[in-house]
């Protein structure tokens, strides 16, 4: 049996979804580095933290499986784009003076948002590669969050230490916008 060749385009579409789960895991760990500035300023006690980080989960299970019930008939580059532009506008009320409750929502509408995001995104690659040609396609998506330890840490930190934390969350807007743009442009 011959193997199937590989579509013109598919690893184009391959680097864009690693980039996706870049900006996904950038998206993640944003709250945790800029831990101690928010604590200060909104004064929140240990408590009220956790609950900040937790509130990420919130929706995050559940929005994957309705997703993943959507992305049966919707087609998968839309629910990417329409993802990828949760992410983003989620960032942006950070910009200026936040409540504690505005980031809790914040941070609930975007785990909605990126609880599908893997699963979605390997869908839209499967589709792009015969099966006996997946395997590396999918490793290096799912490299794009390991590697956005490499990426983002070290960005978001500096962003943090030499202007706010404020900044690094519209930071990542920008970047999700971008994403969002370079997606609907390129991305089929």
């Amino acid at each position: 049996m011959t193997a199937q060749p590989t579509p013109k385009g598919a690893w184009r579409i391959t680097f864009l979804l690693f980039l996706f789960m870049v900006v996904n895991f950038a998206d993640k760990i944003v709250v945790g580095l800029a831990g101690v500035p928010i604590m200060t300023e909104l004064k929140l006690e240990p408590e009220q933290f956790g609950l900040l980080g937790s509130s990420f989960f919130f929706l995050f299970s559940i929005s994957a499986v309705v997703v993943g019930f959507i992305v049966n008939r919707v087609p998968a580059r839309w629910v990417l784009l329409v993802l990828a532009l949760i992410w983003a506008l989620a960032q942006f009320p950070m910009l200026g003076t936040v409540s504690f409750t505005t980031l809790v929502i914040c941070r609930i509408i975007l785990g909605a948002g990126e609880g599908p995001a893997f699963s979605v995104a390997a869908h839209a690659i499967y589709k792009w590669f015969p099966d006996e040609k997946r395997t590396l396609p999918t490793a290096v998506l799912s490299q794009g969050s390991a590697l956005g330890v490499v990426f983002a840490v070290p960005a978001l930190n500096w962003i943090i230490v030499n202007h706010s934390w404020h900044h690094a969350f519209g930071a990542l807007g920008v970047v999700g916008l971008m994403w969002v743009a370079a997606w609907f442009l390129l991305g089929r």
